[in-house]
């Protein structure tokens, strides 16, 4: 089913009503309305990163490898990633061409919205490309010698995903993305809010309350 064929009656509860989410009983556990403040948040911890990292390599003497830079994040976020992993997301399943979620809001969903969990190969996939997209500048810092901005590049990288895991992925509703760790009972309870999600994922071998 592509995104332009799901009716209302069959969007992820993410997308319902609002009044229906005061029958739920994880009500505010989850992160399963878009909020601008969680995207914010989102980009202010990766900002570091991206700075220390473009500053970088520009002082190496490499500025113009970041136009390669930008064309990989560019064909990670649109095509790969969206493919092998947003695709998977009930936020993909939203009306409209342009993904809004708190992290990757802006994508434009050349995909068809797949309910299910992803696959091992698929998120295998997705934690190649976001190692290469993250590790792209530091060869051009060190061989520039930047060391001190490579250094902080990477305690920005490491500060960014820790906070992302510690806060985001204990309550994203993407459960088989593999930074996510939310609880199994809040996995079960929205599930099972969500008929057309939920049969993907027990058709995929999925248990509910085991």
């Amino acid at each position: 089913m592509s995104v332009t064929q799901l009716t209302k009656s069959s969007l992820p509860c993410t997308w319902g009503p609002q009044e229906a989410c005061q029958r739920c009983s994880i009500r505010g556990q989850l992160m399963c309305r878009f909020r601008w403040s969680d995207l914010a948040d989102f980009f202010l911890h990766v900002l570091p990163f991206l700075i220390a990292a473009m500053a970088g390599v520009i002082r190496a003497g490499y500025g113009r490898w970041l136009w390669a830079w930008l064309a990989y994040a560019l064909f990670f976020f649109f095509v790969w990633e969206a493919r092998v992993l947003c695709s998977h997301c009930p936020y993909w399943a939203g009306e409209g061409r342009v993904l809004r979620c708190h992290a990757n809001y802006g994508v434009v969903k050349l995909w068809r919205y797949r309910p299910g969990p992803m696959s091992r190969g698929e998120q295998a996939q997705f934690v190649i490309g976001a190692l290469l997209l993250v590790g792209f500048p530091f060869p051009f810092l060190l061989l520039g010698g930047e060391h001190l901005l490579a250094a902080i590049g990477l305690a920005a990288a490491v500060s960014a995903a820790f906070h992302v895991w510690r806060h985001t992925c204990c309550r994203c509703i993407h459960f088989s993305c593999p930074a996510n760790h939310v609880p199994k009972e809040m996995v079960d309870a929205y599930l099972e809010r969500n008929p057309e999600m939920r049969a993907a994922w027990v058709a995929s071998g999925y248990r509910l309350g085991e």
